[in-house]
């Protein structure tokens, strides 16, 4: 609800500054492709004893992570706890052990590790998306 909200006054803000023609050609999908690209895989640790895949609010407005995933290339898959926003600016460390969530810190439970040695992380949407790649294509 509130991004329609924004996404509603970035098109006024449009128009009262750009004018009613360019505002009619910005559509709320434009906006919020715009800002797709706001949540970052920054980095994996392979150790053992702490192996954690790290991500990062690059964006400016609050992320929900209900129903998103993060998998591995043997499609071991976490699940995001229902509920988890990660601020804008703030990062979050999934670790593969068991633990208790906090803001900075999710815990998948796992007594195996998941992460190889330049293993590719990827982050999906509640939509099924692709929102990030690590390591990140060249």
């Amino acid at each position: 609800m509130r991004r329609l909200r924004l996404v509603q006054i970035l098109l006024l803000v449009a128009a009262l500054f750009i004018g009613p023609s360019a505002a009619e050609d910005i559509t709320p999908d434009d906006i919020m492709e715009e800002m797709g690209d706001a949540i970052v895989i920054t980095g994996i640790s392979v150790a053992v004893d702490d192996e954690w895949v790290e991500l990062a609010n690059a964006g400016m407005l609050s992320q929900e992570f209900t129903f998103w995933t993060l998998i591995d290339e043997k499609n071991n898959t976490y699940s995001f706890p229902e509920g988890f926003v990660l601020d804008p600016g703030a990062t979050v460390k999934v670790h593969t052990t068991l633990g208790n969530n906090t803001e900075t810190d999710l815990f998948w439970g796992r007594e195996d590790p998941v992460w190889d040695d330049g293993e590719m992380a990827t982050l999906i949407d509640a939509n099924g998306e692709i929102v990030a790649i690590y390591p990140p294509a060249s």
